[in-house]
């Protein structure tokens, strides 16, 4: 009785610490987007040339970032999008 006890405990402090940084990772890619930033733990899975976007991949989310070119030939985010499990759950535009 005491180890399946123990055992459960254990599991779910697992998936809560799971949770947990998900959730972390999740939130530090989202504010990095609403900051006209790159995703610091999404990963680059497509360049869509035609239209300047990068898209990046995470776990369960993707962030899209369009870029633009500025008078002197630098390049910025100028639009960007974060969305989970298939639905947009922030977006920011210059």
């Amino acid at each position: 009785m005491k180890k399946k006890r123990i055992l459960i405990i254990s599991l779910v402090s697992a998936v809560a610490l799971f949770v947990a940084v998900w959730a972390g990772m999740l939130i530090t890619d989202t504010v990095k987007s609403q900051n006209l930033s790159e995703p610091v733990f999404a990963k680059e899975i497509r360049v869509e040339a035609d239209n300047n976007r990068i898209v990046y991949q995470g776990l369960g989310y993707t962030v899209e970032s369009e870029y633009f070119a500025d008078q002197y030939g630098e390049s910025y985010i100028g639009c960007s999008e974060v969305y989970l499990f298939g639905k947009m759950i922030s977006a920011v535009i210059t």
